[in-house]
């Protein structure tokens, strides 16, 4: 099949893709695994903020999401439109041009007659009166709306979504495959094929605890003090368990800063930083080495539930949040302004003495998340048959 819809029209992909974040590379490149089991990976051209980078990782084409000129002359020549996925349509994070830019996009899809998907995106927040309208005027164009979770889509009904046009399943990076993890880093690192717990203090060597921060606001504020706290707060941790710490970040270009500042305070040789930047598919393989992850970036907590890791989740974000109660495991949640070695103490011993339980609700968790992103990738493949392979009869018989 693949060999006789070459010559078709593209497949237009949009989101915050290009910028060097795992997560939303992660989306990407397990919507790219999804589609390429029956399109062809040169029918697909993704708009990114480093389209050569994005076209060697994936063997996509790519344009420059800025490039209005580039994206007119190839919507021209456009079968379907996708908008996906991530947080793409909030206005608390960024500069503030989130949904102006991504709303534009699709909207100037549906100038061009072109049919239009909102794929697994979470939705909000949405503050600005403003832009709760704009998203009611294009949204209700689009011919189908799959959201991650029920709370965007409660939004989205409540910003005057038509119900019928919305969907929930769960975040495509639940469906990415793993690849290897180069053998050097292992090496370099010393990650074991099997990580321990954290019950096993006799067995040091085994435990290996990854941390994943990022910037925000409630740090930024109190940058200082904030750093301090969290280097003993490491500090604690690699003397408790005795263990190997690595921090990973997973935005090289904004994580790295934090993340130096705050070992710059720590005098353990235990803790260490990833330094190498590494696929999605390789950095969900990581998290199969570690014991512990504790984590503010959504996706790594994804990673850790697919890992079957324990975690404890820093919230920072609504989507966090949500995302932690959706599992069913508010006790792993610990807000950013309440981070001591007290409080954190305290959540570890809640997964010491609970860690097959919560093992368990991981697994369940996944189970049900993966079926949930099934749903959404069936429902896109319905959608292309509806809409792309028709085009390719229309093209034959013209």
């Amino acid at each position: 099949m693949k060999k006789e819809i070459n010559n078709l029209k593209s497949i237009m992909i949009s989101g915050y893709f290009g910028f060097a974040n795992c997560g939303d590379e992660a989306i990407l490149m397990a919507m790219i695994q999804d589609l390429s089991r029956y399109i062809p990976k040169e029918n697909v051209v993704v708009l990114s903020q480093s389209p050569l980078k994005t076209k060697e990782l994936y063997q996509v084409n790519s344009l420059d999401r800025l490039n209005p000129f580039l994206i007119i002359a190839q919507m021209k020549k456009t079968a379907v439109f996708i908008s996906g996925g991530g947080g793409l349509l909030q206005d608390v994070s960024g500069r503030g041009f989130s949904i102006g830019y991504y709303l534009g996009l699709i909207f100037l899809a549906n100038l061009f007659k072109i049919p239009t998907i909102v794929y697994a995106q979470g939705v909000g927040p949405v503050k600005k009166r403003f832009n709760k309208k704009i998203i009611k005027l294009v949204l209700n164009k689009v011919n189908l709306i799959i959201v991650r979770d029920e709370k965007s889509s409660r939004l989205l009904q409540e910003l005057g979504i038509k119900k019928e046009l919305i969907s929930v399943c769960a975040d495509s990076s639940f469906l990415l495959k793993k690849e290897k993890l180069p053998e050097e880093i292992i090496k370099k690192y010393q990650l074991t094929s099997k990580s321990g717990t954290l019950i096993d203090t006799n067995n040091a060597d085994n435990i290996t605890i990854g941390i994943v921060l990022r910037n925000c606001k409630e740090i930024e504020q109190n940058y200082e003090s904030k750093i301090i706290q969290l280097a003993k707060i490491v500090d604690f941790l690699a003397k408790k368990f005795q263990a190997k710490l690595i921090f990973i970040p997973f935005q090289i270009g904004i994580d790295l800063t934090l993340i130096k500042d705050i070992i710059k305070k720590i005098d353990h040789p235990s803790v260490t930083y990833l330094e190498e930047e590494i696929s999605p598919a390789q950095m969900l393989s990581l998290f199969s080495h570690l014991s512990l992850i504790i984590g503010m970036r959504f996706h790594a907590l994804v990673f850790a539930t697919i890992s079957n890791k324990h975690f404890l989740a820093i919230d920072y974000d609504p989507k966090v949040r949500n995302y932690i109660y959706s599992i069913g495991l508010p006790e792993l949640l610990l807000n950013i302004n309440q981070l001591t070695i007290k409080n954190v103490n305290n959540k570890l011993e809640y997964i010491r003495d609970n860690q097959e339980k919560i093992k368990s609700i991981l697994n369940s968790a996944t189970e049900q998340y993966q079926k949930k992103a099934i749903m959404a990738s069936s429902m896109l493949k319905e959608f292309m048959e509806e809409k792309y392979f028709r085009i390719r009869e229309e093209e034959k018989n013209t």
